[in-house]
């Protein structure tokens, strides 16, 4: 028989209940509370939702299960919008290079899980000259698969050349072979100075459901504006500190977009473009801008402490932007990232008794429980399943 659970008694239960799409304005602040509230899970994946009086006077609780969250805050797990993995190129010792890489991938991803992260968008690129290194990086990727966390694999590709051609056609055999292995979810175009070629990839990653992405780290904005129209990309990760118009021109396109939290975020001044762009009605989704060459910050937690206090976010607006919003940035949405009927159980136990502490208290692990589609993964608590 499917196994029935009743996560019980959250003094909190953050649902994230709304819109079936991206959250914009007013939506981004609307986090679905129930006061004392309960979920009923029945073979990972919700059933009920609601308060705990309720929840637990229905049949199917009676022999379920029990696990208490009581004095807690329960809510939907994280979800890191961009993470990126690189080698320097790949050379003599090319096997042994690609064994470290993937320990080292696991060794990351379980460190996400233990501070929730529950899914993750991992852009991959093996920076050498030759495109065929990324398939072996991303052959890799993919034989982690979705343990322990929840992964969905971007082609990070590189700025391209002056003189293109070339590399247009080493570009379009390497995707056949990443489409043709279903090796890749998604691929990056990172912008430059140059207009990107409208190449038949983009045609053909669309017709077999393969997202397209950009880069933009930062610039004319009617040079981005052009790139929107050209790509058309799922989402833009950007870095912080873009002007007023550039927030504009994403703020008014369909695109989500990806700020990473943690990347420059004790430099400098504290950036508005955030909190622009949420005002103007964009959909926003926040990362933790982890980079292996560059920024070691996994931390999605740290990251919803440093929206509030670097970006001008509300409380409601980062874990909005850290859990739904990165979810249908991830092509997820609809699996993960709230709390509501028919959803994978991915949910997190939170040490605290109001989720506002979950920002003020940085520097801080909260997760006691985490739960993946209703099996919990992590458990920093005495309590324990019957056998």
């Amino acid at each position: 028989m499917p196994q029935t659970i009743l996560l019980r008694g959250a003094k909190q239960l953050v649902t994230l209940r709304g819109p079936s799409g991206v959250r914009r304005g007013a939506y981004l602040r609307d986090l679905g509370i129930i006061e004392d509230g309960s979920v009923l899970i029945r073979d990972g994946l919700v059933v009920s939702v609601g308060s705990t009086r309720r929840i637990e006077n229905l049949k199917e609780a009676r022999n379920a299960l029990e696990i208490s969250a009581s004095g807690r805050v329960a809510m939907p797990g994280l979800v890191d919008a961009s993470m990126s993995l690189s080698m320097d190129g790949l050379g003599a010792a090319h096997h042994r290079r690609l064994s470290a890489f993937q320990t080292e991938t696991l060794d990351l991803l379980r460190s996400c899980l233990s501070h929730g992260t529950l899914a993750a968008d991992i852009k991959a690129t093996a920076n050498a000259a030759e495109l065929k290194a990324d398939v072996s990086i991303l052959r890799r990727l993919a034989k982690i698969g979705s343990n322990p966390v929840r992964l969905s694999r971007t082609w990070k590709l590189a700025p391209f050349p002056e003189n293109p051609q070339g590399h247009v056609e080493q570009l379009q055999a390497t995707f056949e072979v990443l489409a043709r292995r279903r090796l890749v979810h998604s691929i990056e175009f990172t912008a430059n100075g140059t207009p990107v070629p409208k190449l038949a990839i983009l045609g053909a990653a669309r017709i077999i459901g393969i997202r397209v992405k950009l880069f933009w780290p930062g610039g004319d904005p009617d040079h981005l504006s052009l790139l929107l129209s050209e790509l058309n990309p799922h989402t833009v990760s950007s870095r912080p500190g873009l002007s007023e118009k550039e927030t504009h021109v994403l703020a008014h396109s369909p695109a989500i977009a990806v700020f990473p939290a943690g990347r420059e975020a004790f430099e400098g001044s504290t950036d508005s473009a955030a909190r622009r762009l949420v005002d103007e009605g964009g959909a926003l989704a926040l990362s933790s801008g982890y980079d292996s060459l560059s920024v070691a910050t996994f931390s999605m937690q740290m990251a919803l402490a440093l929206a509030v206090f670097r970006f001008g976010l509300t409380a409601e607006e980062a874990i909005c932007a850290a859990t739904i919003n990165a979810a249908h940035a991830l092509g997820c949405g609809h699996l993960t990232g709230s709390i509501e009927y028919g959803k994978q159980a991915d949910i997190l136990v939170m040490n605290a008794s109001d989720y506002r502490e979950i920002p003020r208290q940085y520097g801080i692990n909260h997760v006691e429980i985490a739960m993946r589609e209703g099996s919990v993964v992590l458990n920093r608590t005495r309590w324990k399943g019957s056998t």
